[in-house]
């Protein structure tokens, strides 16, 4: 795929070109000839473009049932990849909504979806019409938004009811994050944790782990996880790098003295392929995060179900939000909320029309309707209403979570130095891991 290194190739290359045709200044008859031939070649690109665009269909200002009416001339069947099984109840509210239209659901892996559709795209042999996928690394939006794989709907009457700090990176379907969880039996009176810095609590700087001088193991929690190299765990590291400064801060704020960096002796920098900063706070908890005894498991569930045993003395398990919904199960679990400086960033599911798709309004239509149209109530938007979520709509509330995005913390992400991050907290990771006592 394409990544950062590729975009930042394309700004030296421009930066290259500029610095030509500045150096070509003695040449002005040929220069002022080219010039007016590029000046008149890019106003009759300009005037194609306008062209096309004023002949394609107001898609962001058709209702429902406009849609719906080229959707039906167009006779495909609109088939939606997504990365949660939510949307397949979302698709049989669609069908039995639409019935002389078809859609078929296909159930996608986050880790891969991204390659499929470029491939398919590159080999003209697109497949499907929607994409829905949670992106929390930045990965979607820079990698196939950027590049014109996908196209960002943006229907207005939807988009009138929601923050639009939240439509940067894309449309997107309801807000979630990657919580912590502790067992309540152990913590009846609420949240044991006041800060992440509380997470590594045990850590030794002389010995730079958790094993001090005389071989005792310090370490408070017993820590259990999903793989930390996949996009939203590592994303959420990387945001507490971008962030290094509050997180050093709160360290100096809640024990009295500045941090100790420890991991610089750690670092094995190589420009462009693993780097991370120095005298960085979020780095800092990071590597001593990187070196407590961690049970990584397949499965949120499993992570939960854990944390609900808590066999080992005092138990955290770090999984997606979704699962505080094995409450209803009699698991003995909840959210940590409310740490400082912030408990995580606030996550998107987003969703996208596929370019170059056989139903570009079938796919439209779908969106829409998922949404729940001009109103809130005209689709199938309650569908999502469900543990761990939160609307992205003013006019249409989810009462289903139990927390407020206020009293959880999270604050906005920045995709922009995420995507930058990401990939080395997932290279430090197996490197510092390879590092960390055996569990």
């Amino acid at each position: 795929m394409k990544g950062k290194k590729l975009l930042v190739y394309l700004a030296v290359l421009v930066f290259l070109c500029a610095s030509v045709f500045v150096g070509c200044g003695t040449k002005q008859t040929a220069e002022t000839t080219d010039t007016a031939t590029a000046e008149t070649s890019g106003e009759q690109t300009e005037q194609e473009a306008q062209t096309q665009e004023s002949t394609e269909p107001d898609y962001e200002n058709m209702s429902l049932d406009e849609l719906y009416a080229l959707a039906c001339q167009e006779g495909g069947t609109i088939t939606v990849y997504s990365t949660t099984t939510t949307t397949q109840a979302a698709a049989k509210k669609f069908q039995k909504q639409y019935p002389d239209l078809s859609v078929e659901y296909i159930e996608s892996d986050t880790s891969t979806v991204a390659d499929r559709i470029e491939t398919e795209s590159d080999s003209g042999n697109i497949n499907a019409d929607v994409l829905q996928v949670k992106d929390n690394s930045g990965e979607i939006f820079y990698e196939l938004v950027q590049y014109d794989y996908l196209d960002v709907y943006y229907p207005t009457a939807v988009c009138e009811h929601v923050d639009s700090d939240l439509l940067q990176y894309g449309m997107p379907v309801y807000a979630t994050y990657s919580p912590w969880y502790y067992n309540t039996v152990d913590y009846p009176d609420g949240c044991p944790l006041t800060s992440w810095w509380d997470i590594v609590q045990g850590y030794d700087t002389s010995t730079c782990s958790f094993i001090d001088a005389a071989g005792n193991d310090n370490q408070f929690w017993t820590i259990y996880t999903k793989d930390i190299t996949s996009a939203s765990y590592a994303a959420l590291w990387a945001q507490l790098i971008v962030d290094g400064d509050a997180i050093a801060a709160q360290y100096e704020t809640q024990y009295g003295e500045p941090l100790t960096y420890t991991y610089e002796q750690y670092l094995t920098n190589s420009a462009g392929i693993m780097e991370l900063p120095e005298n960085n706070g979020g780095v800092e908890l990071f590597w001593r995060f990187s070196q407590m005894k961690i049970t990584e498991l397949d499965d949120g569930d499993q992570v939960v179900a854990a944390v609900d045993e808590s066999l080992n003395g005092p138990t955290l398990g770090l999984c997606s939000g979704s699962k505080l919904d094995n409450i209803n199960n009699g698991l003995n679990i909840y959210w940590v909320t409310g740490l400082q400086p912030y408990t995580a960033f606030e996550a998107c599911d987003y969703i996208y029309a596929i370019n170059g798709c056989d139903n570009p309004a079938g796919a439209r239509l779908f969106i829409l309707y998922e949404l729940g149209g001009s109103d809130g109530h005209s689709g199938c938007y309650a569908a999502f209403n469900t543990v761990g979520k939160w609307s992205i709509r003013d006019d249409f509330v989810f009462d289903k979570t139990p927390y407020t995005i206020d009293e959880v913390n999270l604050k906005a992400p920045d995709f922009v130095e995420i995507y930058s991050y990401y990939p080395d907290v997932k290279a430090y990771w197996i490197y510092w891991r390879s590092l960390a006592p055996s569990t």
